[in-house]
Order: structure tokens, then sequence, then C-alpha cells
């Protein structure tokens, strides 16, 4: 099987490309869309968006970014360039319950761990050693940073991230666009628009656009 990235201006393309080898996917071309610089290890696989051809465009894609906003762009853009596929990419380290489900064009890093009736959504980004608790709902393009803990039943709204560290307590339920910072301990539900970070999380911000001042 083949598998197109789309994007390399993010540095977690490396982690994706990793999980590739690991999988034993053939990684068929990385597409760079937007001038800036290439962080993939395969400099190689590297071609122009306007370069691609019909055969690449066949492949299922994944869009390596970890910033929701990002990611929603890349994929508006793999679309319109004729990319209609996306990749759901597990990492073989990771340990994913059997009733858990997950979106397409969702990424799982290496050393996640996802408990039972967990439900993950479309272009969701689980980073490295994350915890998701049983019967969690991560919905589509919110993002998990290394080593955060959701405990059961957390739910992470669109657009969400929780950052490095963090840890959300059952039951809370996490805002549309919100930013859980690193290390913060979550305790009770924080709203659309939300920053919150401590230990107990505080709310900093209520106006708060969305995770790098991109909302989805």
């Amino acid at each position: 099987m083949s598998v197109v990235l789309f994007g390399c201006g993010s540095k977690m393309i490396v982690d994706v490309e990793e999980s590739c080898a690991r999988l034993g996917l053939e990684v068929a071309a990385i597409v760079k869309n937007v001038e800036g610089p290439d962080f993939a290890v395969s400099h190689g696989r590297i071609v122009r968006a306007d370069d691609i051809d019909l055969p690449i465009k066949s492949c299922q894609y994944l869009v390596p970014f970890f910033t929701p906003g990002n990611r929603l762009a890349a994929q508006k853009d793999a679309r319109a360039r004729g990319f209609s596929r996306e990749a759901t990419i597990i990492d073989p380290t990771a340990v994913v319950a059997r009733s858990a489900t997950i979106g397409p064009g969702t990424y799982v890093n290496s050393g996640a761990v996802i408990g039972g009736a967990a439900r993950i959504g479309a272009l969701v980004f689980i980073n490295r050693s994350a915890s998701i608790g049983h019967h969690a709902e991560i919905a589509d393009l919110a993002s998990v940073g290394p080593g955060a803990i959701l405990c059961g039943s957390v739910r992470l709204g669109r657009g969400a991230v929780a950052g490095a560290g963090a840890i959300i307590l059952e039951d809370v339920q996490v805002g549309r666009n919100s930013v859980v910072a690193a290390g913060a301990v979550v305790r009770e539900s924080v709203a659309d628009h939300c920053l919150v970070a401590g230990n107990p999380a505080r709310i900093i911000a209520t106006d708060y656009v969305g995770f790098r001042n991109a909302s989805v």
C-alpha cells in the first residue's frame, strides 16, 4: 500500500514518516503545497503541488500537521487538487481497543493508548504516548499532545487541543477550538473558544480563536 503525505512544513512529518516505515507503508510522495521550509526526512520524495500526477492523486493521503487550522487548510487544498481518500495511520506501537472507532485522516503516533469504546473523529492527531480513556469522544480536527491523559468519558470538541502532558479528568467536556495548556489539570468542563492553564486549570481567555490563532 502507498500513501501520500500532503504538506511538509511541519516538524511532525518526521514522526509520521517513521510510523509509515514501521507499518511497511510506502510513501509515494510528499507534497509541498506552500512555500517555506521542508522538514521531511525523505527529501527525495518531495513533489511540488503543481507537479503531482494522477497516480499520486489516486493514493490515500494524510496531512501530517498538529495544528488543527493548518490541518484543515491543507486538507481542503488536497481535495481541491484531486485527492479524495484520506488515510488513517496508526503506529504499530500504539495500543487501540477493539471497540474503539477511528475516523478517516486520523494519525495515532507511537506509544499512544486508546481505551475501550472510545470514538475518535476524522482528521484527528494523537501524539506520542497520549492516553485516551474508555468512552472518550474526540471530535473532528482535534489534537492531543504528547503524554496527555484524557480520562474516561472525556469529550474533546472540534478543533480543540490538549497540550503536552495535560490531564483532563473523567466526564469533563472541552469545547470547540478550546486549548488546554501543557501540563494543565482540568477538573471542570470548558466552554468553546477558551484557553485554560494550571493545576487546577483556570480560564485564561474566553474569546480564544483557537490553537495558534486558527479556528476550525
